[in-house]
């Protein structure tokens, strides 16, 4: 496993000079070697530490960019690609910025060094160069932008889409708090549970707002944005070793009744529902003379909805466990079922001759 060190260092303890694509990590304030630091004006918005950037943080917090200096190179180009430009600073507002190296083979000097840069900064999720974070004022992470997927290229120009959504989505749950904060009851849960569709990590306490708001959770948005389809998946493990309760010894029927509470609960989000068809539809799939149940749960499910990750996924399950063809007429489908059960047949017919074959030569 790697062994990342949150750090930040001088140019001078950097990598060797660079060569073609490696080059040694910018310094701390705008990316500026040392010897030109003192000349370069310093920018307000781009803090050398962690805490610095937290004490004169405001609505728009603090973004971080973690880059690998000694092992990944392409987080070192996007220093200059996409951290270092003022194209950054226009589409993050008044966001504090700091760049973080993480080294792979720390010395001492980079140890200490990371001490100071990273005071205060909550773990990296994922340990992947570069990660941008975006971080509220208080310091609590509202969103994780990692690697490629979410980055883009070297050019920068999906990154800076994503912050900017991610921004915008922070300052209008921000502006959703405070009218919330002047409302009360039914209103205030459901100006409340439009932070819950936001493309940013929930408040930690939204769920308890929402309870205060609407305790008999008349709105729906409660059970709504306390459902996680995960935790529903481990309510169904077995808590003593850690495995599924829905193994080979499970019934479909064991699964429905609780599986079914979810799935017709409309005030649920469509894919938690949906995530609930899946766990029978996978059991279906275990229980011999499922696979028309498995169907008729595969279409029941794109009805709640087509257009989600599951909806789209639904008709490939049809194909791979349901034995259908995508492609293929009902009259196609009725000669290839047919002749699968003519070879079915054929297949046992031959091992029964197979066996009285083997039977009779014991024999003799």
């Amino acid at each position: 496993m790697l062994m990342t060190t949150l750090t930040l260092c001088p140019a001078q303890e950097s990598a060797p000079p660079a060569k073609q694509e490696q080059a040694a990590p910018p310094a701390t304030e705008q990316g500026q070697p040392d010897e030109q630091k003192q000349d370069a004006p310093k920018n307000p918005r781009r803090p050398e530490t962690f805490q610095e950037a937290l004490n004169a943080a405001g609505d728009d917090g603090v973004i971080v960019f973690c880059y690998g200096p000694d092992w990944n190179r392409r987080s070192v180009r996007m220093l200059k690609s996409l951290w270092m430009q003022q194209e950054l600073e226009n589409v993050t507002g008044q966001a504090m910025l700091v760049a973080v190296p993480i080294y792979e083979y720390p010395n001492e000097k980079q140890e200490a060094e990371s001490q100071r840069i990273s005071a205060g900064m909550p773990p990296i999720p994922f340990n992947v160069c570069p990660t941008i974070m975006m971080l509220d004022k208080d310091g609590i992470m509202y969103a994780n932008l990692p690697g490629l997927d979410f980055l883009g290229d070297e050019s920068g120009s999906t990154a800076f889409k994503n912050i900017a959504d991610k921004l915008a989505a922070h300052r209008k749950m921000l502006k959703l708090l405070k009218k919330a904060s002047s409302l009360q009851g039914e209103e205030k849960a459901k100006v409340l549970g439009e932070i819950g569709e936001l493309p940013i990590k929930k408040p930690n306490d939204l769920v308890e707002m929402l309870k205060a708001a609407d305790p008999k959770d008349s709105t729906g948005l409660v059970r709504r944005n306390e459902h996680s389809a995960l935790q529903f998946l481990y309510s169904l493990m077995d808590t003593k070793d850690g495995f599924l309760k829905a193994d080979f010894h499970t019934t479909l029927k064991e699964l429905m009744d609780k599986s079914m509470e979810v799935i017709n609960d409309k005030a649920l989000r469509t894919e938690d529902r949906q995530a609930a068809y899946c766990l029978l539809i996978g059991q279906a799939r275990r229980e011999e003379g499922g696979s028309k149940r498995l169907k008729n749960m595969i279409a029941a499910s794109m009805k709640i909805d087509p257009n989600s990750f599951y909806g789209r996924t639904m008709p490939q399950l049809a194909v791979l466990w349901g034995n259908e063809r995508a492609d293929e007429t009902r009259d196609q489908r009725r000669e290839r079922r047919t002749k699968e059960k003519e070879d079915e047949k054929t297949r046992r017919q031959h091992e029964r001759e197979v066996k009285k074959t083997e039977r009779n030569t014991s024999v003799e």
